[in-house]
């Protein structure tokens, strides 16, 4: 039997629903469901067609009203498989010390170590769930995002569970994570104080003091190393980070190098060098060279005596004292930053000159212009290539990395400030690259700075 022609069909303008309006058939006629089906595939619905809504139509003779006989289904997105760590990834986070109501520094909260024990998880991996494809009343198909899987993590000092989602370490140590790569390591741990009895920790690795380092000793770490206690006339050497809770007192027989930064509560009579920042509350006395920054935090915060040199900036709260110690601040380009990179850029190129050389030679080897007596002596001669080939190569790297390294120092160096938030005390020296003033005056809240290479040094108000 044909629907009435009031009869109607409609569709949402987003295609997800549909609605059937009836109108009573002839006396003594009744729909069916097919035809009630049929009529809605016949007006572009053929698709998620609500049978159960149809058979109530013409069951309880439901006419004129707008009935939803019809619903799409919305594209569920997969989702991607994602790692759940359960410590720090960014190390960073731990390497900032909690700032003290007076704008002080508590060296004391810093940690440059995340240490685990056997036995605690590391990572959960949650892997990924498939989507499901969706569509509209028409039958168009809306296509899911596919989900995907991401690499297994692999390293040492964990296990994988059985079903390989949960990683746990198997020792106590040091945890690290980059790129699907997870290390726990071994972290030296000194429990008492470091005196002339033990005398020295060399270490390849994070070595933590919990003590006191007590003078004439030496620790050499290839990481880090932290002092929870104080440290005397002793020798700290670490290619990373080097933190002193409760300062150092150096007796002008103290030493400091770090390939990282320095961070301390205070440090008096110190030689110190850091390939980057070096942070105190407190320097007295030292001879400080700093490859970045070096910063002397909160409102008591004194730079007093000695030499400190900081490639970008150095600020403080007081620059000398009232009784005129001298006191020297230096930024910018040092004459040896400059002989360093003359020597570099040489070596550069002699090099790259010898490379093109021998490449040349091995060129010709290869295209048979060479003749030899013997082939035993021509295999010997490009041997002998090769392995010069291969040393310049090697040089040629070395050199362009510390090249390039000397170049970005450069570029730090051209926005060279001393900022002083406090007190800057006459006869205290201020040196920016080859210029240098001493103060004849106090002079408070000032930040002194190079406009260009060509202009000497000019002062502005401290930010």
């Amino acid at each position: 039997m044909a629907l009435n022609a009031d009869c109607r069909v409609k569709i949402a303008e987003d295609h997800m629903s549909a609605t059937l309006f009836l109108t009573p058939p002839a006396a003594g006629e009744s729909y069916t469901v097919e035809e009630l089906a049929d009529h809605l595939r016949h007006n572009g619905v053929n698709n998620g067609i609500i049978f159960s809504a149809l058979e109530e139509m013409v069951k309880e003779n439901v006419f004129h009203k707008d009935v939803v006989i019809a619903q799409g289904t919305e594209a569920v997105h997969g989702i991607n498989g994602y790692y759940e760590f359960f410590f720090e990834q960014d190390n960073k986070k731990n390497k900032r010390p909690l700032i003290r109501s007076d704008g002080s520094v508590d060296y004391q909260s810093m940690s440059v170590i995340q240490s685990v024990r056997a036995g605690d998880k590391l990572v959960t991996y949650h892997p990924a769930v498939p989507g499901t494809h969706g569509m509209d009343v028409t039958g168009r198909e809306f296509r899911a995002h596919p989900a995907k899987d991401l690499p297994a993590i692999h390293g040492t000092g964990f296990e994988t569970s059985y079903d390989g989602l949960t990683y746990t370490a198997t020792i106590e140590g040091k945890v690290e994570y980059d790129n699907y790569k997870l290390f726990v390591r071994d972290v030296y741990e000194f429990k008492g104080d470091l005196d002339l009895i033990v005398g020295k920790i060399d270490f390849r690795g994070d070595v933590i003091v919990h003590g006191n380092v007590c003078s004439g000793t030496m620790i050499r770490a290839s990481k880090s190393i932290t002092v929870e206690g104080s440290v005397e006339a002793a020798t700290l050497i670490a290619d990373g980070d080097i933190v002193l809770k409760k300062g150092m007192q150096g007796g002008k027989k103290a030493k400091v190098v770090s390939g990282g930064s320095v961070y301390a509560n205070f440090i008096e009579f110190t030689e110190v060098e850091a390939k980057e920042n070096v942070e105190a509350n407190i320097i007295m006395n030292c001879q400080v060279k700093a490859g970045r920054d070096v910063i002397v935090s909160g409102k008591r915060g004194a730079m007093v005596g000695g030499r400190v040199y900081g490639v970008g900036c150095i600020q403080t709260g007081f620059l000398g004292n009232a009784v005129g110690v001298r006191t020297t601040a230096a930024v910018g380009r040092s004459e040896e930053m400059d002989r360093r990179s003359h020597l570099l850029k040489v070596r550069c190129d002699s090099t790259k000159e010898s490379l093109a050389k021998t490449m040349m030679e091995l060129q010709m080897f290869k295209a048979n212009v060479v003749v030899s007596d013997t082939e035993e002596v021509r295999q010997a001669k490009r041997k002998q290539l090769e392995r010069r080939k291969e040393r310049d190569e090697r040089l040629l790297e070395h050199v362009e990395k510390e090249l390039s390294s000397i170049n970005e120092t450069m570029k730090i160096a051209t926005e060279a400030k001393i900022s002083i938030n406090n007190t800057a005390y006459a006869s205290s020296v201020i040196r920016i690259d080859d210029q240098e003033i001493e103060l004849k005056t106090d002079e408070t809240n000032v930040e002194f700075y190079r406009e260009n290479m060509m202009e000497g040094i000019s002062r502005r108000p401290a930010v």
